[in-house]
């Protein structure tokens, strides 16, 4: 343990105690009886019995006070008794090794205890002041000593680095004590309510006086401090004068009845609070700390929470110099068991296409059932609330309406009571629009597309295919219109269409469509007449073509028709005049495309 520094702070100052214990006779007192009870070796009594001048061993003066030299009596082990461990709490015997401190364990002396972030540990020492050790703290338990029947016990401890509270008992002098010892000081208490708080590097001690008065006296200087004062002493320099602490917070609007996880408390705020510090025990002397808070606004939360039940709130204000102030407590009872379950779909702000909206969840412990919520506001207001209650699934449909809506759960007990909500989370309900309603025409190798406009829809998709699934595209337009074109090739084609939202969300896609572009038109038309026989050739790239003839231009007067697959044909002249021949493309399915322009001949006479 490392040398602590001489820095003594002392309960009420005064002149150092005598060295003698005053002991009050009684009727029927011998020094017989006083020697056995009081003393380590009765035989010793022949020099109390000098030291008080009595004459006649054999009778002891009644009513009067007998001085007895502390030296001269028993000396007994005065055990500590841990009375609560919170969290990861270890303890170190002397030249032992650490392990967990438990419930009951008695420190005899020479013990070292460390206590972990959020963990907290209390004792009851042999004179029955109470001591709680708090989060991140390291404390040593040095001499624990108890005067036989004087009731004197003496107790001294070592406090490296964290924080301590106390309420010491009445000790009872001149060789009862409680010490206190730190790197900065050591504190002598009797009697009192009191806080220690040693920096982490051990260079500060921050004292406050809930009740007496204490001593201070560092660098030849000593200064008293009052119930509801506190002081701040650096190592290496005097004490600083006394200050007031600061006073009681406010607990107006602090619940007092929760229903709801995590732990949420807040309260008004005060001028010259930089900080402030929450507690929670499990009793109203908070011996027994559950959870500690240290924040610089007026509030503390706990994500993690003790189970249901009867729990005391401690809320204080921290000044400029770190000096905490006086208490406020409150009572609260905590009743969010079972906890809300645990939300899984529609996950948070999720978009629903449909509008039958299933919710899910994750099975609560404990939970006999669950109630649902949804609301088109944050509220949950009645009259605007969907609540179903539900036995123990772990989903539900509803049918809602297109909107924004807001939703959330509980858990049902064995009464059918709901406990706490759990967060609540938003769904919009949206469907996608429907495909439009469409057409198309072709046009001199162009085919155009045109739709009607479809609710909520910012632009419009548009796939052109050879085959129905759609696996390789021809062509992929993507317009704001609701009109497209695109320059195709003849042949059979599938088209599709679907509608898209501002925020890129896609319809689903109209069913395949069949489009058929036709061919062009054939060119470079050449009629021979040779030896009976009508010869035409022409250009093209048609699956078949169908040749038309006529006595005139305008073919008013048809006189028949041709079909081929090739490009050229031979066919017998017909009789002697004036005649005209036009090629049309036809497609696939035999439909009629582009045609050439008419070319006429001639037959001059039979052949």
């Amino acid at each position: 343990m490392r040398r602590m520094l001489p820095l003594v702070l002392l309960l009420c100052a005064q002149a150092a105690p005598a060295e003698d214990w005053l002991y009050l006779t009684y009727p029927g007192d011998t020094p017989l009886k006083i020697g056995r009870d009081y003393l380590n070796k009765p035989s010793d009594w022949d020099k109390v019995l000098k030291l008080n001048k009595v004459k006649n061993e054999y009778v002891l003066p009644v009513h009067t006070r007998i001085r007895i030299p502390v030296e001269l009596l028993k000396v007994t082990p005065a055990p500590v008794t841990v009375s609560h461990v919170e969290g990861n709490v270890r303890v170190k015997p002397d030249g032992g090794t650490f392990r967990p401190l438990a419930v009951g364990d008695k420190l005899t002396g020479g013990e070292t205890v460390l206590t972990g972030p959020r963990s907290f540990a209390g004792f009851v020492l042999a004179d029955g002041s109470k001591l709680t050790q708090q989060a991140s703290s390291k404390l040593s338990f040095g001499r624990l000593a108890a005067y036989g029947k004087t009731g004197m016990v003496a107790t001294e401890l070592d406090l490296e680095n964290g924080r301590i509270e106390a309420g010491a008992s009445k000790q009872i002098g001149p060789a009862g004590g409680f010490k206190v010892r730190t790197p900065v000081a050591v504190a002598g208490l009797r009697g009192t309510a009191f806080r220690l708080n040693v920096s982490d590097d051990g260079k500060v001690l921050r004292n406050e006086v809930l009740e007496g008065i204490v001593g201070i006296d560092a660098q030849d200087r000593e200064v008293q401090v009052k119930a509801a004062e506190g002081t701040v002493t650096e190592q290496g320099k005097a004490p600083e004068a006394p200050r007031p602490l600061l006073p009681a917070p406010s607990a107006q609007g602090i619940p007092t009845h929760l229903v709801a996880l995590p732990l949420n408390f807040a309260w008004p705020g005060m001028p010259d609070a930089k900080g402030w510090r929450a507690q929670v025990a499990a009793d109203p002397g908070f011996q027994k700390i559950l959870l500690d808070s240290e924040g610089s606004q007026p509030s503390a939360q706990w994500e993690a929470a003790p189970p249901d039940g009867h729990y005391f709130l401690r809320i204080r204000a921290v000044d400029t110099a770190g000096l905490e102030g006086l208490n406020t407590d409150l009572a609260f009872d905590l009743d969010a068991r079972p906890l809300p379950p645990q939300a899984l779909a529609p996950k948070a702000d999720e978009r629903s296409y449909q509008e039958q909206v299933t919710f899910s969840w994750a099975a609560a412990p404990e939970a006999q059932g669950y109630v649902l919520q949804i609301a088109p506001n944050g509220d949950f207001a009645p009259g605007q609330t969907v609540e179903r209650r539900l036995e123990a699934v772990l989903s539900a449909t509803e049918k809602l309406a297109p909107g924004q809506y807001e939703w959330r759960l509980a858990s049902l007990d064995e009464s059918g009571q709901a406990h706490g909500w759990g967060a609540a989370r938003g769904v919009r309900v949206q469907p996608l629009p429907n495909p439009p309603k469409a057409d198309t025409r072709t046009e001199n190798g162009q085919a155009e597309f045109a739709w009607s406009a479809a609710g909520a829809a910012a632009s419009y998709d548009v796939e052109i295919a050879r085959r129905a699934d759609f696996a390789s595209l021809e062509g992929k337009l993507h317009v704001t219109e609701t009109k497209a074109a695109a320059s195709l090739k003849p042949g059979r084609y599938h088209w599709r269409i679907r509608a898209l939202e501002a925020d890129g969300q896609a319809g689903p896609w109209s069913r395949p469509a069949a489009l058929v572009m036709p061919p062009e038109a054939p060119g470079d038309i050449r009629v021979n007449v040779s030896i009976g026989v009508l010869s035409i050739t022409w250009q093209g790239n048609a699956p078949a073509y169908r040749l038309e003839f006529a006595r005139d231009a305008n073919f008013e007067v048809p006189l028949f028709n041709h079909r081929e697959e090739v490009t050229h044909t031979r066919l017998a002249t017909p009789e002697p005049g004036q005649y005209w021949v036009r090629v049309i493309a036809l497609s696939e399915t035999g439909s009629r495309g582009g045609q050439s322009k008419p070319v006429s001949f001639t037959i001059d006479r039979w052949q």
